[in-house]
């Protein structure tokens, strides 16, 4: 006979709390975040507006290298402590 007990998730013991990340996200998961986001907002805008599917990927392919040189080279991953941690 077990005496391990199943939480109300099917993980033995761990809840949803204690395996989801304790910590705000990042600049840089933001930045990974929008980039997608980016990709859809823009394309179902084309569909709506009636742009054409060039324009829209153009459109969105500059916001997502803008975000990607922001994240990479204006306000590059450090190492060490997040800020929130000082």
């Amino acid at each position: 006979m077990s005496t391990r007990t199943d939480g109300p998730d099917g993980f033995s013991g761990q809840y949803v709390e204690q395996l989801l990340p304790r910590q705000s996200p990042t600049r840089h998961d933001l930045v990974l975040a929008v980039i997608p986001a980016v990709f859809v907002l823009t394309l179902v805008a084309a569909v709506v507006l009636g742009l054409s599917m060039q324009v829209a990927i153009a459109g969105a392919s500059v916001v997502g290298a803008v975000a990607v040189i922001d994240a990479l080279f204006v306000h590059p991953p450090t190492r060490g402590r997040r800020r929130d941690d000082t």
